[in-house]
């Protein structure tokens, strides 16, 4: 049975399509949940949630699940969990989906050279 990327919804074998998402339909059902950063791998830094975001959606209309990581420390304010970093946050993909992920944001950073 084919599922969403996405909201993980199960599909009919002659659906292709997810109406909610408007995505394609994977085989297997894809794990979207962190447990845990150890099989995760930063992929790109952003300086910023919205750079963050944009970056996800581009990622998961290829398929590939997200984390957005970010380095403040909750409840603080906008205090750094590292005061070394400059960067808002990670984005991570997993690592078995990592070349993926590179390939899909090298074009995505060349389309933009294109405008």
């Amino acid at each position: 049975m084919p599922f969403c990327p996405q909201c993980n919804a199960e599909y009919k074998p002659e659906v292709s399509m997810c109406a909610d998402c408007q995505v394609q339909l994977v085989p297997e059902r894809m794990q979207t949940e962190v447990t845990e950063y150890g099989d995760w791998y930063a992929v790109e830094s952003v300086p910023n949630e919205m750079a963050g975001n944009i970056l996800q959606s581009v990622l998961e209309e290829d398929g590939i699940p997200v984390y957005l990581r970010c380095h403040e420390v909750p409840y603080y304010g906008g205090v750094k969990g590292n005061l070394t970093e400059s960067e808002w946050g990670d984005v991570l993909v997993p690592s078995n989906l990592l070349s993926q992920a590179r390939k899909s944001l090298k074009a995505y950073f060349d389309s933009l050279q294109d405008v």
